[in-house]
């Protein structure tokens, strides 16, 4: 299906787990097709990383997550940029790239769970942390690490030229449910609210060795995927035609610079 939709498809990603040394499956990795030919020398595209579970029950999330000056909201948006220094980074601050990619506040969830019948009920359900649930978020939260450090090996070492191809490129790993998904917010009386969502974001913590690591996992509807995949696509479209419009005018200065006396 994604496919048929443009998007090129890697199933079935392999990362190395870094505790056994054994290798571990991601369903898939896709990136939209998108060639614009005026934008030459210019890149802006998502690496979608998904993982996809048919839960028979609902998974929850809960704890909006707050907010507070010790969180680490660089963390949130997974991405990596050429050249190094970044000659458009007074670009992105105008477009407030965090801003704009980052999750939604009132979106942000701290915890999850899945719901499950207790033993021998079919009408009373327990929640848990799953090991396979666990597993999905832990697999994508390191699996994006990892190609982030593998952008950052290729495109490194290199001096920045007016001809320097510019790349922006994004990571955003998905957990995909094929049940239902809902969240858990509380009001200002401190009164539960349960409501049925179709996507919103789960900040995951980890280690990685000893340093601390922040992922954030979008957690989506299977029948919202495609629409959430190309809402970002027309972001990334848009934005790649806000830093053409910035290099053209960067090129424009400098050419002018030159001709003075």
């Amino acid at each position: 299906e994604l496919d048929a939709r443009g998007y090129f498809v890697e199933p079935s990603q392999v990362l190395q787990d870094p505790k056994t040394g054994k290798s571990r499956e991601i369903d898939f990795v896709a990136e939209y097709y998108s060639y614009v030919a005026e934008h030459r020398d210019l890149c802006v595209k998502t690496h979608f990383v998904g993982e996809v579970i048919n839960n028979r029950f609902p998974v929850v999330l809960l704890t909006q997550r707050p907010s507070s000056p010790n969180s680490d909201t660089e963390s949130y948006v997974k991405f990596g940029c050429t050249p190094e220094p970044v000659p458009f980074y007074d670009g992105m601050q105008l477009y407030e790239l965090y801003e704009e990619r980052g999750p939604r506040r009132e979106s942000l969830f701290a915890q999850y769970c899945a719901l499950t019948p207790k033993k021998g009920e079919q009408r009373e359900l327990m929640a848990s942390h799953p090991d396979d649930l666990y597993g999905s978020l832990h697999k994508l939260a390191e699996y994006v690490e990892q190609e982030l450090q593998s952008f950052e090996e290729w495109t490194g070492g290199s001096e920045t030229t007016s001809r320097d191809i510019w790349r922006l490129f994004f990571w955003h790993p998905m957990l995909v449910v094929g049940g239902q998904l809902f969240s858990v917010t509380v009001d200002d009386a401190g009164k539960p609210a349960v409501r049925e969502e179709t996507s919103a974001f789960l900040e995951v913590n980890w280690h990685q060795g000893e340093l601390r690591k922040t992922t954030i996992v979008e957690v989506v509807q299977v029948g919202t995927l495609y629409d959430r995949m190309a809402e970002i696509d027309a972001w990334d479209a848009d934005f790649e035609r806000r830093l053409y419009e910035f290099r053209k005018q960067l090129t424009s200065d400098d050419e002018g610079t030159l001709d003075r006396p």
